[in-house]
């Protein structure tokens, strides 16, 4: 169906209008007519036209308040003026007012259709271009709105993704945890059966110099340097009988036997035990050296479910290792609180010399140890003991600031038995 432009024809002549629409009819436009002011403002009102001719000298008003309306209501609308009385001013000020065209009358047919085609091309390049830019408006918006909906599922995506990462890595590190207890505990197997066998093979014979030298030191009245060299025959018999116990206790551990326990008692009695067999006090040249205990103990802590003896031993474990640590003194301080877990935690904290980063990672192990005397199971007996409670050990350190230890251990009644030694 070709497009038919319609035509608005406004003059107070009757003669003007039907001349106009006969013209422009034959050429098969769509024509309305208007003789007044009033009169075209209801058809501007009630209906669109592409092209609209009116006359500058109306009754009562003028063309150009015809012009004026038109744009108001339909800006696309070409508006040309026609007058009997044609002035360069007038038609000047007329384009300034956003008319398209000015012809004076008499109008020939010629001039007539000339000027209405035009005036059809631009209001049809107007419409189409005001349908094009609605058309654009309409895609940014819906293309805005694909944006946006994009956007929010991408970042719903990503939501998803890094917490299906979170999820991923927890698991992963999980799995490297158990994984490296797992290692830990078959190689801590592998050794304590080992060191088992030795220390086996060492007691008899230990046992034999131990007994022989209690017959010596109570049937002989050695005097000097021999009642000296016997003692100290005495003293490193019992150094090596404590070394093969604790051989002994890492290599074949106890089963767990869980009992009420009152951590804070248990350190108390520890704490006096050390007091007695490691003095708190020393000679440095001409200087005492002092370790001053601070204790911190959640008075609403729960009594927890454990093995009294091996968590004694491990708890011993730390307390030495914290007095040794400061020979020059300091503080040793022992908390035992909630974890936010709702776990029991006992925390053992030195000022001492600290312990290395290249041993930090060691420390665990079985026979690994910096100390001249040492054993190297202490900590490793400790991380057993905790390990056998379902707990875990944290450590934290710096060189030459100290060092502290905390021990997580489960309240509920998980109870989780030591790892067997393979036979």
């Amino acid at each position: 169906m070709n497009f038919v432009p319609s035509i608005l024809i406004v003059d107070d002549e009757e003669t003007v209008r039907q001349t106009f629409r006969d013209v422009l009819e034959a050429e098969e436009y769509e024509v309305t007519t208007s003789s007044s002011f009033t009169e075209a403002k209801e058809l501007l009102r009630n209906a669109r036209f592409d092209v609209a001719l009116t006359d500058l000298m109306l009754p009562r008003e003028s063309g150009m308040s015809i012009l004026g309306f038109a744009h108001e209501h339909d800006p696309e609308m070409s508006v040309v003026m026609v007058t009997g009385h044609p002035d360069l001013s007038t038609a000047v000020e007329a384009l300034k007012q956003g008319a398209y065209d000015y012809i004076g009358k008499p109008v020939t047919r010629l001039a007539l259709l000339s000027v209405v085609e035009r005036a059809c091309e631009r209001a049809a390049l107007l419409r189409e271009k005001g349908r094009l830019e609605a058309e654009n408006l309409d895609y940014q918006r819906s293309l805005e709105g694909k944006v946006r909906e994009r956007t929010a599922r991408l970042r719903e995506s990503e939501s998803r993704y890094r917490d299906l990462f979170q999820e991923t890595r927890r698991a992963y590190d999980e799995l490297k945890s158990t994984q490296e207890k797992l290692i830990r505990t078959e190689r801590l197997a592998a050794v304590g059966e080992l060191a088992a066998q030795i220390a086996h093979e060492i007691r008899n014979p230990l046992g034999a110099i131990s007994n022989s030298v209690g017959v010596l030191r109570r049937d002989l009245d050695l005097r000097g340097d021999d009642r000296r060299l016997l003692e100290v025959v005495h003293e490193e018999a019992e150094r090596l009988e404590s070394i093969v116990a604790d051989f002994l206790k890492f290599a074949r551990p106890r089963p767990i036997h869980r009992t009420p326990q009152n951590l804070a008692e248990l350190l108390d009695d520890l704490l006096l035990l050390l007091a007695q067999k490691r003095p708190l006090q020393r000679a440095q040249g001409k200087k005492k050296s002092e370790i001053r205990i601070e204790k911190h103990y959640d008075p609403e802590l729960p009594i927890a479910g454990l093995d009294g003896a091996q968590t004694r031993e491990a708890l011993w474990n730390l307390l030495v290792n914290a007095v040794e640590a400061m020979p020059g003194g300091g503080v040793l301080t022992v908390r035992v609180q909630r974890s936010r877990e709702g776990d029991v935690e006992v925390i053992v904290s030195d000022t001492g010399k600290g312990i290395r980063p290249e041993d930090r990672e060691k420390i665990f192990e079985p026979f690994h140890t910096t100390k001249a005397d040492g054993t190297g199971l202490g900590l490793a007996i400790v991380q057993r003991v905790v390990d056998a409670h379902a707990g875990e050990v944290e450590v934290s350190s710096e060189e030459g600031r100290g060092s502290s230890f905390r021990l997580r251990f489960p309240i509920g009644s998980d109870e989780r038995q030591s790892i067997p030694t393979p036979r």
